[in-house]
């Protein structure tokens, strides 16, 4: 029944993703990036969108929902459901917008909280803060990093994402946490190197790393 309601509740949520993103105001441009990015209002319109971000956000909730505790499932089913509309923008925009990875930060944040308290166990708020910490610091010190070589794949909206990974990831523990982030690093890296021999264009040719971090942590979730 769990499983049921958490990938219920997560296809709710991720059937009105074209509507937040239509919402969302378009960001400066970057007049170190020559490509146009597509407007909001334009990729939201694709067809058959939110039936795709609903089946997305069931199928990864379902998979969570059935191996983490049924107090974190609520954290996870609003992750799964929001990562969603982020990895389908990331992919068409190489963004990660800043109105919608803060709220989902807070969201989780609080869902954890809860968690603990109806666990009675604040471990659990204390280990997701923990990895909330260690994994923003790491994600912002490899984009520090980076900036001195120009491989602008990893942006600093990756260092928001991977900060809410480490908080849902760690509220179950060291093991899940390590296995959900180097999963989205292996997949990212697997495909930065394909992206790389495809378009000849180097390391100077960015491209969304969003959608691999938050595949990773629900193979994270999943194995916990």
């Amino acid at each position: 029944m769990t499983v049921l309601l958490a990938a219920l509740a997560a296809a709710l949520i991720g059937a009105v993703g074209p509507q937040a993103i239509r919402r969302l105001p378009e960001p400066e441009p970057d007049p170190e990036d020559d490509e146009v990015k597509p407007l909001y209002a334009d990729i939201a319109d694709a067809r058959l969108l939110a039936v795709w971000l609903a089946v997305g956000s069931a199928a990864a909730a379902a998979l969570v929902a059935w191996q983490v505790p049924d107090e974190l499932v609520p954290a996870w089913v609003l992750f799964c459901a929001m990562g969603s509309w982020l990895t389908y923008i990331d992919l068409r925009t190489r963004y990660l917008p800043f109105l919608l990875t803060v709220p989902l930060h807070v969201g989780v944040l609080a869902l954890v909280a809860l968690a603990a308290l109806l666990l009675d166990d604040w471990d659990v708020l204390l280990h997701g803060v923990v990895g909330n910490a260690v994994v923003f610091g790491a994600f912002w010190l490899i984009h520090f990093v980076g900036r001195f070589f120009r491989g602008g794949s990893f942006g600093y909206g990756d260092v928001r994402l991977g900060g809410i990974i480490g908080l849902a990831l760690g509220a179950l523990g060291s093991q899940p946490t390590f296995i959900g982030t180097y999963a989205g690093w292996l997949l990212g890296a697997i495909f930065g190197v394909v992206h790389t021999m495809r378009t000849r264009r180097g390391i100077r040719s960015s491209y969304a790393f969003g959608p691999y971090l938050v595949i990773g942590a629900v193979i994270g979730a999943a194995t916990s």
